[in-house]
């Protein structure tokens, strides 16, 4: 994982910058990330990106301290 940060572009999404949610906002309505592909590395456990990002801002909103 540190090994993949460091030799990567990709970076944690943080449900705290307003650039990280405008990203995935755009992805939800078009279904694309862009040129670049997606910025985001997959945290453990997830799956999938989007739906770890769906499960980050939930717990935010929800205010969830996981």
């Amino acid at each position: 994982m540190i090994l993949e940060l460091t030799t990567s572009n990709k970076r944690k999404f943080d449900v705290n910058n307003k650039k990280d949610i405008e990203l995935y906002r755009s992805f939800l309505v078009t279904r694309r990330w862009g040129g670049t592909g997606c910025p985001f590395v997959l945290e453990f456990p997830h799956l999938t990106i989007p739906d770890m990002i769906k499960d980050k801002m939930m717990n935010k909103y929800m205010k969830i301290d996981i």
